[in-house]
């Protein structure tokens, strides 16, 4: 069994987003499970660390923006790689609504330079792992050489410890506030929540830059969640956080992992997500 290497713009020692958390849980998992490896920032990977190392590492690349055209070219001619696609890169605004809005026009990414080229990245990969199923759905109309049998739907995955906080935590009592994420994200509509909130005479109280556990504990107490981006969210963790912890949620249809299944209530949505490690590092055991 090969080596496993994660490549990432980020992790979690520089900065707490959904897509490190996630990353990080993959790899504390796979430690724990015994498989060997490390991380290398995508801006300091080249051709040459690359062939050095491409006989005794499989790559798994999670977010690649800042990652060398020479490098991707690289690694779909010789090396073993997996990508965890957390949005849409195979356009430049990283979100087909975000590309409509700000040229006017559909995303045509796929048919220029930038686009030709992460659509190899993926059609060459091992395994693609989504993050939803209407990510993945929306990813396959516009990347005809990757095909549907070599992509996995993951979700979001969280560490057992967070998950033992969140069991901990989930019954405190709660007061009559919906809490509404303050961000600068394009897509994350801070602007649109507050006026969803004021025109349907909803309390609400605005966060932004809390420590992950103080803003689980403010979940916690509070009655719901307003989140509704203006952009495809595939699979947002402030939503799976707020399920888990039984707060009612106001969403619309950008949340694009809402109706899936798993999501259908607070056991189901704790039980799927105990599955996700496994279903990530029970593929790579039998390679």
């Amino acid at each position: 069994m090969k080596k496993i290497a994660f490549i990432s713009d980020y992790f979690i020692e520089d900065g707490i987003g959904g897509a490190e958390l996630t990353t990080g849980a993959i790899m504390n998992y796979g430690a724990e499970r015994g498989f060997e490896g490390g991380r290398v920032h995508c801006n300091k990977m080249n051709v040459d660390v690359m062939e050095n190392s491409k006989d005794d590492f499989h790559f798994v690349v999670c977010n690649f923006v800042q990652l060398q055209d020479d490098v991707k070219l690289y690694m779909i001619k010789n090396c073993s790689y997996s990508i965890v696609e957390y949005d849409y890169k195979i356009c430049k605004y990283r979100s087909f609504e975000l590309h409509q809005l700000q040229e006017g026009k559909p995303c045509d990414c796929e048919t220029k330079t930038h686009g030709k080229l992460n659509s190899a990245f993926y059609g060459y990969a091992d395994k693609v792992w989504f993050m939803s199923e209407k990510q993945r759905n929306m990813i396959l109309e516009k990347v005809a050489v990757l095909k549907k049998e070599k992509t996995e739907v993951l979700s979001s995955v969280f560490s057992m410890g967070d998950l033992r906080f969140i069991e901990s935590i989930k019954n405190n009592e709660k007061n009559e506030n919906y809490i509404i994420l303050g961000s600068d994200s394009p897509v994350k509509g801070t602007s649109e929540c507050v006026q969803y909130a004021e025109e349907n005479n909803l309390s609400y109280e605005l966060i932004a830059n809390l420590p992950y556990h103080e803003l689980l504990i403010k979940l916690s107490t509070s009655k719901g969640l307003i989140f509704r981006p203006v952009a495809s969210d595939t699979c947002p963790r402030l939503v799976i956080e707020a399920m888990l912890l039984g707060c009612e949620l106001h969403l619309n249809e950008h949340v694009q992992h809402k109706d899936e299944e798993w999501f259908k209530n607070q056991e189901d949505c704790y039980q799927y997500l105990l599955s996700r490690a496994d279903a990530f590092w029970s593929y790579y055991e039998k390679q």
